[in-house]
């Protein structure tokens, strides 16, 4: 595919300083988070601080990259889109190989919304491979949303059914966050993408979702030999150079135009904005692609495949991250059921010991307790085998020793396992002691 690319680029004469690429199919997954407004230098840890709980996939799995997109009195909002390296890194070697060492990586989603520069709207692209649902509210991208088309299903019937399950999925998710200010009934359907073949599919689309279905139209003025439909998403990358105020105005309030760069960790050239001239350079360019696509359509199948791959890895890790922790929750469990079957067993062995009826352990607690003195109480009592475990307070040394001293006369073992003080601290952060802790230990 490399070499494609750059023979392409050799017989169009254009120059490779100027390129953005978009991959579709790239996984992707993206937060907007909201930070108290600060410096400009605290900004980058504030956010990876903020986006680490946020994000399912670890840091390092991720090209991270943001843009500040509304901001407040006291608040600023950030869009922040991490993507998983192992496709973009297969990409860049792509590019590397066509000869393209600077260039700019957008996701096809974001694309979609700068080509309708629509202020509210949803936009549906239908691709072979995959249908890119871009849901627009107030000026911004608020959702996005891939469904993998069935391939053994008739597109034009069950995957339509399948794209107007999801869309009123997404719609219901957006109006319950959003209940102050939900999506219109009368907010406009978008499409574009390569199985948009004619008007049948419009009417399909518009009878099995409900919503006002019109062709995504493009700001721009385009060559009329341009398939509008096809290349909709590389409309969308080609402006992505340009700026959208300078674009036709559509509406009171200007779209904010999401212009990130999946590619902003690495350190590469920036390149000035591209005149409109520039912008039907590239898409010349862009039919050129089309032109050529039978020589390289094997190749380009075995891309989509391999992003298809990389995709299904990226959700593979996701699982098995997921049973990781779950085992681990799973082994603590256990531990701990382990630690309540010791204890019951331990309780269970004392109870066995009391109901025994060739041991009269009832007697010998009543000749222990019988004869404690009045400076001294149990706390706990244990039986196990033929011992007695008897733990407990006193109010001095003396007191201890001489009722010691008075189980020795009634058992055959008695001995003071432990002793320690009882230490106080007042309100004062006086330390006082106040009396003795014990444990004694009596053999049968």
């Amino acid at each position: 595919m490399g070499s494609v690319i750059n023979d392409l680029f050799k017989s169009a004469g254009v120059s490779r300083d100027s390129v953005v690429v978009s991959v579709t199919g790239l996984p992707f997954t993206y937060r907007f988070i909201s930070l108290p407004r600060m410096k400009p230098e605290q900004q980058e840890e504030a956010l990876l601080r903020a986006a680490r709980k946020e994000m399912e996939l670890p840091f390092e799995q991720l090209y991270l990259s943001w843009q500040a997109v509304i901001k407040r009195s006291d608040e600023q909002d950030f869009f922040v889109l991490g993507v998983p390296r192992k496709p973009v890194d297969a990409v860049i070697q792509t590019m590397e190989e066509a000869g393209i060492k600077n260039f700019d990586m957008d996701i096809k989603p974001l694309s979609l919304a700068r080509a309708a520069n629509h202020g509210n709207v949803i936009i549906v692209e239908l691709a072979p491979d995959c249908f890119d649902i871009v849901l627009v509210a107030q000026d911004i991208v608020s959702m996005m949303h891939t469904v993998i088309p069935r391939s053994e299903e008739p597109v034009v019937e069950y995957n339509i059914q399948r794209l107007a399950d999801e869309l009123s999925k997404i719609v219901e998710f957006y109006n319950a966050g959003h209940s102050r200010n939900p999506l219109s009934p009368t907010t406009p359907l978008l499409v574009t993408g390569e199985l948009l073949t004619g008007t049948k599919t419009i009417e399909l689309i518009q009878a099995t979702t409900g919503y006002s279905v019109e062709p995504l139209v493009p700001p721009y003025k385009l060559p009329g030999e341009l398939p509008v439909a096809v290349f909709a998403s590389n409309i969308g990358l080609a402006l992505k150079k340009a700026s959208l105020k300078t674009a036709i105005k559509r509406h009171d309030r200007p779209y904010i135009d999401i212009n990130i760069n999946v590619l902003s960790e690495r350190e590469r050239v920036k390149t000035s904005g591209a005149t409109a001239k520039n912008i039907l350079i590239a898409l010349a360019l862009l039919i050129g692609v089309s032109l050529v696509y039978p020589v390289y359509q094997l190749s380009g199948q075995a891309h989509l495949e391999t992003t298809r791959l990389n995709t299904e890895l990226v959700k593979v890790q996701q699982e098995l991250d997921g049973r990781q922790q779950a085992n681990n929750e799973a082994q603590q469990m256990e531990k701990k059921i382990a630690e309540i079957i010791a204890r019951s067993e331990s309780i269970i062995e004392g109870n066995n010991v009391f109901l025994n009826k060739g041991t009269d352990f009832a007697s010998d607690l009543e000749l222990v307790t019988g004869i404690l003195p009045a400076g001294a109480v149990f706390t706990s009592v244990r039986v196990t085998g033929s011992q007695m475990f008897f733990q407990g307070k006193a109010e001095s040394y003396t007191t201890l020793v001489s009722y010691a001293l008075a189980l020795e006369k009634l058992f055959s073992d008695v001995r003071i396992d432990w002793i320690d003080d009882n230490i106080v601290q007042t309100a004062n952060n006086t330390i006082t002691v106040s009396g003795i802790s014990f444990n004694i230990v009596i053999d049968k």
